[in-house]
């Protein structure tokens, strides 16, 4: 039976304190949880509480990582034929020891489907130099069908395609799932979408924080991370300077006007209204816009200058991490999700990562500088920082819209490949027992011959927070690859095939 929950209420001015309040509708009595809540029949394809993350941090990036030099790199493959690792094998050595890498350029990691030891690449060094981060570390094989950026990235960002009205980034099933739980209700976000203060074309990647079929609340909060960031402008409400009250009054009587069209004669409970409740959500986290100035604190979007491999630039992956480690260590209202879109530390002037052209100068610097700062803010064995995140507690995913060639583009570049690549996911549920590889990819073209979809993987990071997959608003068996028969089965190939948790 398919669950649904209404928001209802709205602002409500309250004499003593000028506050508003927002409720939500309870749970028809018929139904026994709220919205994503796991049914008690598949009780079996759910992740253990004890092995469920508590949070998410998703890195996405935008542009296309290559897997054949990062998480997917079999050495031997295209020796003499100019293609996968060896596609500026001489390049990358000179680049590898120039950029003051040490070590092998690769090193072995884990054997894929097909039985083939596949190793992780040179610009995967700054977490290659992390053990503890390798142990914990599932190598996802991917593929796709989608060739431009418009429609790859709503594709990976969301798993459905573009033009589909239930397209929604995962952060929306996550923000509805968590608000909308008895006791849920918070002004803050349970998730965030930080984009790049850059100037980049988006290429359809703002689709992160859509909301598809659900309702506006859940929609993740958008936030540039940018030293005049408009958000902190708006946060700060100059606008009615010292009225405040004044105007939040005004807005009071007005919503409450709005809300009594909604019940004939002014009796009884008001007649269901999505808009009216989006609305009520608006002005309820509106009026808490305080809480969340705290939250994003001015000192959070200083700018950071970083280097790396000849690149010398204002740090936004720096920042990005910064801001990311602040909201995921909060001790109070910290939330469920964070997804960082990632252009690198210079962007490719194609966008981000996508190298069609000086490939290895560009992956080089920003590939390895992304993750030279994500491991930074992921504590060390026994390190216990407060500020920095913890595996047990924080799963990370490293998501991007395709991968690259396995052959060259042009003199120097690669283009677009979603036919192979890989996606990343590290701790949370994933221990050293599901270490490894899921999938392969074939040395012959470079294909994917055993993957999952994006949709798949969109789903794993759901259940991963012990949130039900499949609704109306997200996805159905038919999303689930491997001839599945109904939900129970679908679950448990996610949960068991994919990522490997067979307890």
């Amino acid at each position: 039976m398919k669950r649904r929950n209404f928001l209802r209420g709205g602002a409500v001015g309250a004499a003593a304190a000028g506050a508003a309040t927002f409720g939500i509708l309870k749970y028809p009595r018929r139904a026994l949880a709220g919205w994503g809540e796991w049914p008690g029949d598949k009780m079996e394809a759910l992740i253990p509480a004890e092995r469920q993350a508590e949070s998410v941090l998703e890195v996405f990036l935008y542009g296309g990582m290559n897997a054949f030099d990062t998480f997917y790199t079999v050495p031997s493959w295209g020796q003499g034929q100019q293609t996968f690792l060896n596609a500026f094998l001489a390049e990358t050595e000179a680049r590898f020891q120039s950029c003051g890498f040490s070590g092998e350029l690769s090193e072995p990691f884990a054997d894929d489907a097909n039985g083939v030891e596949v190793h992780l690449g040179p610009w995967t060094t700054p977490l290659r130099e992390r053990p503890d981060i390798v142990e914990r570390m599932r190598v996802i094989v991917q593929r796709h069908d989608s060739l431009p950026h418009e429609g790859a990235n709503p594709f990976a960002l969301t798993g459905s395609r573009l033009g589909s009205p239930r397209l929604a980034g995962v952060g929306a099933a996550i923000q509805r799932h968590a608000l909308e739980r008895p006791g849920g209700l918070r002004s803050t976000p349970y998730a965030y979408v930080l984009y790049p203060g850059v100037d980049f074309p988006t290429d359809n990647v703002k689709a992160a924080s859509s909301v598809g079929l659900h309702p506006g609340s859940a929609r993740p909060l958008s936030v540039t991370v940018d030293s005049n960031s408009e958000l902190s402008n708006l946060l700060a409400r100059n606008g009615v300077g010292d009225r405040r009250g004044e105007f939040d009054a005004a807005v009071d009587h007005y919503l409450r006007d709005y809300e009594s069209r909604f019940r004939p004669g002014g009796k009884g409970a008001a007649t269901r209204s999505a808009e009216r409740n989006n609305y009520g959500y608006a002005h309820f986290a509106r009026r808490s816009a305080q809480e969340l100035q705290d939250v994003l604190a001015p000192d959070l979007f200083q700018v950071v200058q970083g280097q790396e491999c000849s690149f010398d630039e204002i740090d936004m992956p720096a920042m990005q991490a910064r801001l990311a480690a602040s909201l995921l260590t909060r001790a109070e209202d910290r939330p469920r999700y964070v997804q960082w879109i990632d252009g690198g530390l210079r962007p490719h002037p194609a966008a981000g990562h996508d190298t069609h052209q000086k490939h290895v100068q560009y992956a080089s610097s920003n590939v390895s500088h992304t993750l030279r700062q994500l491991a930074a803010i992921i504590n060390e064995p026994g390190e216990n920082d407060p500020g920095k995140i913890d595996l047990d507690r924080t799963m990370i995913v490293l998501n991007t819209e395709f991968g690259r060639t396995p052959y060259v583009q042009g003199q120097d570049g690669l283009n677009h490949w979603p036919q192979g690549m890989v996606n990343v996911i590290i701790g949370g549920p994933v221990t050293s027992a599901e270490r490894g590889i899921y999938g392969a990819i074939t040395e012959d073209q470079g294909f994917s011959e055993t993957w999952v979809s994006p949709a798949e993987n969109r789903m794993m990071v759901m259940m991963a927070l012990g949130i039900y997959p499949f609704s109306s608003q997200t996805f159905a068996v038919g999303d689930v690859g491997g001839g599945v028969a109904n939900e129970l089965e679908a679950a448990k190939r996610l949960k068991e095939i994919y990522l490997g948790i067979k307890a």
